[in-house]
């Protein structure tokens, strides 16, 4: 299955259009659960068989999740590491009303409002301290990265722009800002692509298994 492009006229909607297919998705899935179990008493499906037919609609939302964020992205001219930032601090404060308060040290200016906002959020942070300890980085490290991330990309990023990948470029960006991007781009439904510092493509090097997919 492959959705339709974004249509011109709803490209400044894009980001409710983004939160509402995801939450029909969702809506969907747990619509589907009962006839998925209903087919295992027919077609004697065990748990592990029924579990798998859950994790693959589980993926083909994300896939589409995904695919939405990125022709957003490309129709919006952000389909680049700094406007992909610009859309999760739009994205973060829209769902900030929903969000739990967790108390943290790091003092912020309206450019970095959004991702102290995220830092307060008690899932998104108790997560992101879990994947630090797994991927043996300084939280503290992590925290300043965020709070600095934009800044960073404004100095490497500022008018890239490209119609096949978003890069993450560990050529450019240090360790710690690195493992961000990629739990923001998790998070957020973001594709891209890692380069290594030989220049070459190869797989993200930070463990993410336990960080939270879509918003």
């Amino acid at each position: 299955f492959v959705p339709p492009k974004l249509p011109v006229e709803l490209e400044q909607y894009g980001h409710l259009l983004i939160e509402y297919v995801s939450s029909m998705c969702m809506a969907f899935n747990i619509q589907a659960m009962p006839y998925i179990t209903t087919l295992d008493s027919y077609h004697r499906m065990d748990n592990s068989e029924m579990q798998r037919e859950f994790l693959t609609i589980d993926a083909d939302r994300q896939r589409q999740i995904t695919y939405l964020t990125s022709e957003l992205l490309k129709a919006t001219h952000r389909f680049n590491l700094r406007g992909a930032i610009e859309f999760i601090c739009e994205r973060i404060k829209s769902l900030s009303s929903s969000s739990t308060s967790h108390s943290s040290p790091i003092s912020t200016n309206v450019i970095d409002k959004p991702m102290h906002m995220l830092l307060n959020d008690h899932e998104f942070y108790h997560e992101l301290s879990q994947a630090a300890l797994l991927n043996q980085i300084v939280f503290n490290d992590i925290q300043r990265s965020m709070m600095g991330l934009y800044h960073s990309l404004s100095t490497y990023f500022h008018s890239q722009q490209t119609s096949e990948n978003i890069v993450i470029d560990a050529r450019l960006l240090v360790p710690s800002e690195q493992f961000v991007i990629g739990v923001l781009f998790k998070r957020f439904n973001i594709p891209s692509i890692y380069i290594d510092k030989e220049g070459n493509m190869a797989m993200f090097p930070y463990n993410l298994k336990d960080t939270s997919y879509g918003q």
